[in-house]
C-alpha cells in the first residue's frame, strides 16, 4: 500500500512537469513572435521613412526649388546659393531618410548607433561643402560695386574664384577632420608653424604673388596688350599668380615675374591711340638748295595729304649735317594702334618718299670716305 502511494505520487510529478514544460514552451513562442512582429514593424517603419524621403526630395525637385528660384530676391547671393544647393538638398533628404531608418532598425553589434550618427554627419557636411563648392559665383558679388573695369577683368575674377574654392575645401577638411576626431587646434597650430617657415623660405614667390594682385587692380595692361618691361617687348598673353608671359615679335614667349614687372618701367603701347613714325632721311651733299627746299616742300605735302597721318603734326626739316649726309628730319604721327597696320601704312610711306626723291632728282647718302691725295 504504501508502494502504491508513492507510485502515484511519482505520476502526480510527472504530471506536472509536462505541463510546466508546456507551459514554457508556449511562452518561449509567444515571445519569439512577438519579437519577429517587432522586427516586422521596425522595417515597415524604416520602409515608410525611406518612402518619406523618396517623395520629399521628389517634391523639390519639381516643385519646391523651381517654385523658390522664380521668386524675386533682394539680395542677389540667394538664386545663386539656391542653385548651387538644388542638388545638395536632394541628396540630404536622402541622407536624412537613410540614416532614420537604419536607426529605426534593432542593431545586435555594440556602438553601430553611434558610428551610424558619425556616417551621417560626414555625409552632410560633405553635401554642405559641395554647395558652397558650387556657389563659387558669390565671389564675383564681391566685385559687384567696383569699376566696370574691374568687373570685366577675367585674370581677377579667376583669382577670386580659386580663392573661395580653396577656402572651401580648407573648411571642409577642418570640419570633417573635427568630426572623426583629430584635434583641430593641435593641426592649426601646425599648419601655422609650417606657413610661417614656408613663407620665410618663399620671399620671392610671395612677393611675385602680391605684385601679381597689384597688377591686376592697378591694371597697367591687360592680356592681349603690346608693352615693353626692361628689354622685353612683346604682346601680353597671360597673367598669373607669379608672373606675366609676353610673345615677342619672333613668338617667343618670355616669363617675366610679377615683382619685376613692378619694379620696372611699362611701356603700354596699346594705351596710345596714335604711332610714331621719325627718322632722319639724309641726302647727299651734292643736292643744291633749291632741289633741297622743294624735296622738303613736297614730302610736307605728301605727309598732309595721306590719311595715315594726324593732322597738324607732321614735321619736315632740315635737321643737321651729318658725316657724310644732310639729315632731313621726317616726323608724324599715324592713326593707328595695331602694330600690323602700322607697318603696312610705314610701307605705304616710305615707297611715296622713294617716289618723291626720284621725282626731284635727289639721292640717297650713305656713308663714305674721300680720300685725297697730294702729289709732289
Amino acid at each position: 500500500m504504501r508502494y502504491g502511494i508513492i507510485d502515484g505520487s511519482y505520476k502526480i510529478q510527472e504530471v506536472i512537469m509536462i505541463f510546466s514544460i508546456r507551459d514554457l514552451s508556449f511562452e518561449l513562442g509567444s515571445v519569439l513572435l512577438e519579437g519577429w512582429f517587432a522586427l516586422a514593424a521596425r522595417a515597415g517603419c524604416a520602409l515608410l521613412i525611406l518612402l518619406a524621403a523618396w517623395l520629399v526630395r521628389r517634391w523639390l525637385s519639381k516643385k519646391g526649388i523651381p517654385a523658390l528660384l522664380a521668386r524675386k530676391w533682394h539680395f542677389n547671393g540667394t538664386p545663386i546659393l539656391l542653385r548651387s544647393f538644388a542638388v545638395p538638398i536632394q541628396r540630404m533628404c536622402t541622407a536624412v531618410g537613410v540614416y532614420l531608418a537604419a536607426a529605426s532598425l534593432p542593431w545586435a553589434i555594440p556602438g553601430i548607433a553611434k558610428l551610424l550618427l558619425v556616417c551621417f554627419r560626414l555625409v552632410m557636411t560633405l553635401l554642405v561643402c559641395e554647395g558652397l563648392y558650387a556657389a563659387s559665383d558669390l565671389a564675383a558679388l564681391l566685385l559687384a560695386s567696383c569699376s566696370p573695369e574691374i568687373r570685366s577683368n577675367k585674370t581677377l575674377c579667376s583669382l577670386l574664384d580659386t580663392a573661395y574654392k580653396v577656402l572651401v575645401i580648407v573648411l571642409c577638411v577642418a570640419a570633417l577632420a573635427q568630426e572623426v576626431g583629430f584635434p583641430i587646434g593641435s593641426i592649426v597650430a601646425g599648419a601655422g608653424l609650417v606657413g610661417l617657415t614656408i613663407s620665410l623660405a618663399a620671399q620671392e614667390s610671395a612677393s611675385n604673388l602680391f605684385s601679381g594682385i597689384v597688377i591686376l587692380l592697378d591694371k597697367p595692361f591687360s592680356v592681349g596688350d603690346w608693352i615693353t618691361v626692361g628689354d622685353v617687348e612683346g604682346e601680353v598673353i597671360d597673367i598669373n599668380f607669379r608672373s606675366t608671359r609676353i610673345r615677342s615679335l619672333d613668338k617667343t614667349i618670355n616669363v617675366v615675374t610679377n615683382s619685376k614687372i613692378c619694379s620696372s618701367t611699362v611701356q603700354n603701347a596699346a594705351l596710345r591711340t596714335m604711332r610714331p613714325y621719325k627718322f632722319n632721311l639724309g641726302v647727299t651733299y651734292g643736292t643744291t638748295r633749291p632741289k633741297l627746299e622743294q624735296l622738303m616742300k613736297d614730302l610736307q605735302t605728301m605727309l598732309d595729304a595721306s590719311p595715315y597721318t594726324n593732322k597738324g603734326t607732321n614735321i619736315v626739316q632740315l635737321a643737321n649735317f651729318g658725316d657724310s649726309s644732310i639729315n632731313i628730319l621726317v616726323s608724324a604721327y599715324l592713326l593707328t594702334n595695331a602694330y600690323a597696320e602700322f607697318l603696312q601704312m610705314q610701307n605705304d610711306l616710305n615707297l611715296n618718299i622713294m617716289d618723291i626723291m626720284q621725282a626731284d632728282g635727289v639721292d640717297f647718302a650713305f656713308p663714305s670716305t674721300s680720300v685725297y691725295i697730294e702729289k709732289n
